[in-house]
């Protein structure tokens, strides 16, 4: 066995190539004296098999000349020497055979280039066919997906985005709008951003960057009128409900739900509170919960069956459900035709401090001359700082004074004029979304500081 393995390796180490490069050498037969010997066609000498070809072998691991060993990989992927102008980049700007060199593909945000389709023609109303989306339907016919809030606009009575359904009418304009070769306002959509006076432009129309998209959440109402039952329980052994849970329904005597039907599920959540200066709105704070879409309904028993499709808070049984009007409002700032104060009341939740983006209730409405849109000021007047001095003792003004020779020697900060002469600070703006005659519901659409309950807001004259 041990001559075996020897003789293997000696066998092995004598076909393995030298790793020192082996230079060209060529074999020529000749004959005794010298001379060349005749060759045959095949390059070989006559009656000898010598070999005449010229024979190079390349160290191990190094390709034969002439082979490229990156052929096989992407162009980003393959090695480059030239450091002047390197070829792993991608060129946007230039094309090829009139086509661009990178293209968006179905579901991206933009498409690279300029694009060389024809405008689309947009129609009135669309038929939803199976596979639809508002993404897709909006990427189609105004050359951007991010538009789709636009179509829900056009469409109220679409509850939910996520929800369309084959056979259904879709309005892709808005009234009195014209086709004009998918010019129209709801036409080929182009962002134009926020800066230098853009905004993002829609045909012929123009949406501002200042631009609220928001569906409603809450109101302040009455939700008794609304109601027509309530979730009474589930399918799933789960005590928050969501999407996709299967609820049952307490149905009121007179109201009828229908098969396919989508009823909201909403709260009260509490009465408003009284704050100094404001008034009490009647009615109370609703929040929206979310929408079923009802599958099986038994008139005698006054049960129904449904499945909720949207959630927008955890829903628990005894959530109230009926038929509250809800809309995906787009709400852009509108003139103030007169100047209106008004007091904030609250939040949703009962929050000490307010801030941006959150929903804020106010004690002011349509009989005050507020319209959705408007712009609200939150205005403070006064030293700050001397205001807080109600909650401390005369101390908070005594301070040490360490250029005295005294050891112990205070100061007592002077307090000179009184708030009502300085000038008002605005500290946030609030945007009117939703209205009634003696509330409204508004965001706080920037804020300095915080808002407090009771803060006095504003909506100037002419702003």
């Amino acid at each position: 066995m041990k001559l075996r393995a020897c003789i293997t390796f000696a066998l092995a180490f004598a076909t393995w190539p030298s790793l020192a490069p082996a230079q060209p050498t060529v074999s020529a037969a000749s004959n005794a004296d010298g001379s060349a010997a005749p060759v045959d066609n095949s390059g070989n000498a006559a009656g000898t098999n010598a070999s005449t070809t010229a024979v190079f072998m390349p160290p191990y691991g190094v390709p034969f000349s002439g082979k490229d060993p990156n052929a096989g990989l992407p162009s980003s992927s393959r090695p480059s020497t030239n450091a002047a102008s390197s070829s792993d980049s991608f060129d946007l700007g230039q094309t090829t055979n009139g086509n661009e060199v990178l293209r968006g593909s179905k579901g991206t945000l933009a498409i690279t280039g300029t694009s060389k389709t024809p405008a689309v023609n947009v129609p009135e109303i669309y038929f939803i066919k199976r596979g639809d989306t508002l993404w897709d339907i909006s990427e189609h016919y105004l050359d951007n997906p991010w538009q789709w809030p636009k179509l829900w606009s056009y469409n109220p009575d679409i509850r939910n985005p996520n929800w369309i359904y084959p056979g259904d009418q879709l309005r892709l304009r808005r009234n009195g709008a014209g086709a004009g070769g998918g010019q129209g306002l709801a036409g080929r959509a182009s962002g134009q951003g926020s800066g230098g006076g853009g905004g993002l432009r829609l045909g012929n129309g123009r949406v501002t960057g200042d631009t609220l998209f928001l569906r409603d959440e809450a109101y302040i109402g009455d939700p008794s009128k609304d109601t027509w039952g309530e979730v009474v329980g589930a399918r799933e052994e789960q005590m928050m409900l969501s999407r996709g849970n299967h609820v049952y329904l307490d149905v009121l005597q007179g109201k009828e739900p229908k098969i396919g039907q989508e009823i909201t599920i909403f709260e009260g959540l509490r009465k408003l509170p009284a704050v100094p200066g404001a008034r009490v709105p009647p009615g109370e704070i609703v929040r929206i919960k979310g929408t079923v879409k009802i599958t099986e309904f038994d008139p005698k028993k006054r049960i129904a069956s449904g499945e909720i499709i949207e959630a927008v808070d955890a829903i628990e049984r005894g959530a109230k459900i009926g038929e509250v009007e809800r809309q995906y409002r787009v709400v852009t700032p509108t003139t103030a035709t007169k100047t209106v104060w008004a007091r904030v009341l609250t939040s949703i939740h009962p929050h000490v401090y307010m801030g941006q983006n959150q929903l804020v209730f106010i004690d002011r409405g349509t009989d005050d001359g507020l319209t959705i849109g408007n712009r609200m000021l939150i205005v403070r007047r006064g030293d700050v700082w001397r205001q807080s001095l109600v909650t401390t003792t005369h101390m908070a003004r005594d301070t040490l004074r360490i250029d005295s020779t005294d050891p112990a020697e205070l100061r007592t900060t002077t307090l000179r004029r009184d708030d009502k002469d300085f000038p008002d600070e605005i500290i946030a703006e609030l945007r009117v979304v939703q209205v009634s005659r003696y509330s409204a519901t508004t965001v706080v659409v920037e804020s300095k500081k915080e808002v407090v309950v009771g803060d006095q807001a504003v909506a100037r004259e002419g702003y």
